[in-house]
């Protein structure tokens, strides 16, 4: 039987991959529409982060399995792998980041609409200010 933390881990682990789905997708579409490269870097890192927040999600319910035959201490050790996995990804997208900045630094095009640009990003300052609170009281649980 499931204990009322491991539901409200996965809950919020849930939450984090339905909000960064809504951003990933929202900053794809305002980033091709308005040309912006920062706001298509901020799709990628936010891609990033999605699937981060899925590594978690699983993460989560397999830490949470009991001790078994092969692993005499439990499963938690999986929680740690993640968020090892979850640094390499921010660090690769960082350094993709980097680089299309890079590239970009000689172009002459000038992104339009960019009133659609500065909303979403609110919306996602936003958004990743409540998601991250709830993640920080669970995590502090």
């Amino acid at each position: 039987m499931e204990s009322v933390d491991s539901k409200l881990k996965e809950r919020t682990a849930r939450l984090s991959v339905i909000s960064n789905t809504v951003l990933v997708v929202l900053k794809l579409v305002v980033g091709f529409y308005t040309g912006a490269v920062s706001i298509i870097s901020e799709a990628a890192h936010s891609a990033v982060d999605l699937l981060a927040a899925v590594i978690a999600f699983y993460a989560v319910r397999v830490a949470d399995q009991p001790p078994d035959g092969n692993h005499a201490y439990g499963h938690g050790k999986v929680e740690n792998l993640s968020g090892a996995i979850e640094a390499v990804l921010i660090i690769v997208a960082a350094l993709w980041i980097v680089y299309e900045a890079g590239t970009k630094l000689t172009s002459t095009y000038a992104p339009e609409y960019l009133e659609y640009g500065i909303a979403i990003m609110i919306l996602s300052i936003v958004l990743n200010y409540f998601v991250s609170n709830k993640l920080y009281k669970v995590a502090k649980q």
